[in-house]
């Protein structure tokens, strides 16, 4: 619904992009990715989707979940191209042990300008 507010957020809104969203095929271990963007440029951004009232914190548990989200992904499409996590959140990502597995992130307000 947003995407477009998304790819100006991450300034490539003049990329060629495919939005989607992927499933893994594997019943157990698998991963699924709330929206993919398959730029021209080589870069596929994996967007992950979180509500919180405050900015969002990284556990530990969510950050290795994060981790295997792209393994799979990676293992299962076999793309050479970059991938870069990117989390989309009401208040941004908190900085923390756990938060450097994110490269890129769009808030509330990159949605909802007007």
């Amino acid at each position: 619904m947003h995407g477009r507010e998304i790819k100006e957020a991450l300034r490539i809104g003049g990329v060629i992009t495919e939005l989607c969203s992927w499933r893994s095929d594997k019943k157990k271990g698998g991963a699924q990715i709330d929206m993919l963007l398959a730029r021209r440029d080589g870069v596929i951004n994996l967007c992950e989707m979180k509500f919180s009232t405050g900015q969002f914190a990284i556990k530990p548990g969510y950050a290795a979940s994060l981790a295997n989200k792209i393994a799979v992904f990676k293992e299962e499409t076999g793309t050479e191209s970059a991938v870069h996590l990117t989390l989309v959140t009401m208040n941004g990502v908190k900085r923390n042990e756990n938060s450097s597995i994110v490269q890129s992130e769009v808030t509330a307000d990159d949605l909802f300008k007007e």
